[in-house]
């Protein structure tokens, strides 16, 4: 029996050789149903590593450190004995492309001349400027048309608001609060009845007429009530303005124009408004308790 013999066996055929530690890899994958690029999802590797793995290409791995680490982490994956896949690698001296990574020379790099061109930027960069500047304008636009109403409120303190206005045959007429009578203060005071002689009537008190501290309100079909201060304008038919005023808290105002009538009432939760004897409701009309409408 000659020595190839032996190694040929007794029946004649080549003894199985060993399975690599890639081939074992691959196998328990493709048996698993999964793919190079999800195996390198849950590794963290590159799918060009994995592939480099399982066909024994060390040449694209790092050196033997690492490569040990990826299939000790590739077999627990596939649920491996990871010792039994690192025993199938290939010794230091059938591989030396385990041990250390190739080295390649690189080709010397040209540094770039610097250009005397200006970077160029998108318009983004003034997005941000150009919105700031159209907030900040709007916001001062409104504030030029809807001027505060409470803004005069501490000038409009200084003078004496008006009780009433009425207006007679569609002019405008203010009637103001009656002032005390100076002639008060010098008049006598009423005689003691136990003074005065019997037969003598004593002094009867001085009355306001009733025309001057209760103005008539029922003619005029507009009447306001204003509960606290209130900047109060009302424009009739022709545009005419009727009432642009800051009226004060506990007074009325009674206007008659012709209609329909513009209201700008500012306060409008503290007024009351009245038209043609039925009280108007300002709360659908009412902005940042400002109120705008139109009577009819």
């Amino acid at each position: 029996m000659t020595d190839s013999d032996v190694d040929a066996g007794v029946d004649g055929t080549a003894p199985p050789v060993p399975a690599s530690a890639g081939a074992l890899l691959h196998a328990a994958r493709e048996a698993a149903g999964m793919t190079i690029d999800a195996v390198a999802q849950q590794l963290k590797l590159a799918p060009r590593q994995v592939r480099a793995i399982e066909e024994g290409d060390f040449t694209h791995l790092p050196g033997r450190t690492f490569v040990r680490g990826f299939i000790r982490n590739y077999a627990r994956l596939l649920r491996l004995d990871a010792e039994t896949v690192l025993g199938a690698l290939p010794a230091g001296t059938a591989s030396p492309n385990l041990d250390s990574p190739p080295l390649h020379a690189t080709a010397p790099t040209i540094g770039e001349l610097p250009t005397a061109e200006a970077p160029r930027h998108g318009w983004t960069r003034w997005a941000i400027p150009l919105t700031l500047i159209a907030i900040i304008a709007a916001a001062a636009a409104w504030e030029l048309l809807h001027p505060a109403p409470d803004a005069p409120r501490s000038g409009a303190r200084k003078e004496a608001p008006p009780a009433v206005e009425r207006g007679k045959a569609g002019t405008p007429e203010v009637i103001g609060t009656p002032l005390p009578n100076p002639m008060a203060a010098s008049s006598p005071p009423p005689a003691d009845p136990a003074t005065v002689p019997a037969g003598v009537p004593a002094a009867m008190p001085e009355k306001m007429p009733a025309a001057e501290t209760a103005p008539a309100v029922a003619d005029a079909p507009l009447v306001l009530t204003f509960r606290d201060f209130s900047w109060t304008e009302v424009k009739d038919r022709s545009g005419r303005v009727l009432i642009s005023r800051m009226n004060s808290g506990g007074t009325t105002q009674a206007v008659a124009g012709t209609p329909p009538l513009d209201l700008v009432i500012g306060n409008a939760s503290d007024v009351t408004l009245t038209w043609k004897g039925k009280r108007v409701d300002l709360a659908p009309h009412t902005r940042q308790n400002v109120a705008r409408f139109t009577l009819e």
